[in-house]
């Protein structure tokens, strides 16, 4: 299989080619700077995208399909007879934050990690509503062209929810779910102080702000007091973050403009907020039609995780759920070793 690195190197989005200091070229379309502040900003992260694959061991192939939203990217390792994969970011987040995954989960399976359209990433930048079926059958769209008819998913925070709702619209295409801390489950709390002089702090350069950003940093006051060691928070997740924080519209990618004033269309916006902090139905959630695991960090910043996985258990059918110690809302980022086993563990469970 051709390592990411030859594939990426030799690949063309159209446009002009910049030079990235220590990364492959970057050829910049212009399309792509839909969501983008700058040029430079794409150019930064595109860069990191290229830097953040160098720790990964296994071999990457990328890849694109057609979907009738756009092109679509992903990463792909692991045998090609094996039962697939379907890795999928939060929003800002992209295909290379699974690179702690890869190893683990390349064992087992064909591993797609896939860069959502309208994220930060390789994919096409258009938006995806998340009012309607859009990202269902955008992701439907994806399997099609990869001709598999059935395959487990694994999403974190609003990849998780992405990946319920798949379970719950289109459970046949579905063998099972994975959801790392997902949004839709429960009325959220936004931790503001935290989350604007941390996460999204406009004072800083991304430099300073990616060294401020750790696992206690972004966490509650209880975990803050809490003794022994916090997680790792992945520091190319911190990167990331730090960059978004800079360079990328998140605003924009998510449909909330209206095409004639250019303007935030207000009851749009609302709505799309309450997709990241207030529940889905107990009716709807009672459709949850394939078997699932639940993860979520024993610190996580928007709810009670003990009080919502229990409660999760008793609505959705097939679910499971457990809550990881010293983490906090990116389980699979703070304690990446523990959760990589406890999600192969599930994913495998029954198998031939």
């Amino acid at each position: 299989m051709d390592s990411y690195k030859s594939v990426a190197s030799t690949d063309t989005l159209g446009g002009k080619t910049t030079g990235v200091t220590g990364a492959a070229a970057v050829t910049v379309k212009e399309p792509h700077l839909r969501f983008y502040k700058s040029e430079g900003g794409y150019n930064a992260i595109m860069s990191w995208y290229e830097q953040a694959l160098e720790s990964v061991e296994v071999p990457l192939k990328s890849h694109y399909v057609e979907t009738r939203f756009g092109r679509t990217h992903m990463l792909v390792c692991g045998p090609e007879d094996a039962p697939a994969l379907f890795l999928l970011p939060g929003i800002a987040g992209c295909a290379p934050l699974w690179r702690r995954q890869f190893a683990k989960f390349s064992e087992s399976f064909r591993v797609y990690a896939v860069d959502v359209i309208g994220q930060p990433g390789r994919s096409e930048a258009n938006t995806l509503s998340l009012l309607n079926d859009d990202l269902v059958l955008w992701l439907q769209d994806v399997m099609d062209e990869l001709a598999i008819e059935k395959a487990h998913l694994a999403g974190n925070s609003v990849g998780g929810w992405i990946a319920m709702r798949m379970g719950i619209e289109a459970p046949e295409r579905v063998n099972k779910v994975v959801m790392l801390g997902p949004t839709g489950l429960t009325r959220a709390k936004l931790p503001v102080k935290i989350w604007f002089s941390k996460v999204m702090s406009k004072k800083k350069d991304a430099d300073a702000l990616e060294q401020d950003l750790t696992a206690k940093s972004v966490a509650t006051p209880s975990a803050t007091a809490a003794k022994g060691t916090f997680g790792t928070f992945d520091r190319q997740l911190a990167r990331l973050m730090a960059l978004c924080t800079r360079h990328y519209r998140v605003d924009r990618s998510l449909d909330v403009y209206d095409e004639k004033s250019g303007k935030i269309h207000i009851r749009k916006g609302l709505k799309v907020l309450g997709k990241f902090f207030l529940a889905e139905r107990k009716s709807y959630l009672k459709n949850f039609k394939v078997p699932g695991l639940l993860i979520f960090g024993e610190h996580e910043m928007f709810f009670n995780p003990h009080k919502v996985a229990e409660r999760s258990v008793k609505v959705m059918p097939g679910l499971e759920a457990e809550v990881v110690d010293n983490a906090g809302h990116g389980a699979i980022y703070d304690q990446p070793d523990q959760v990589n086993v406890m999600v192969v563990e599930f994913l495998s469970r029954g198998d031939s």
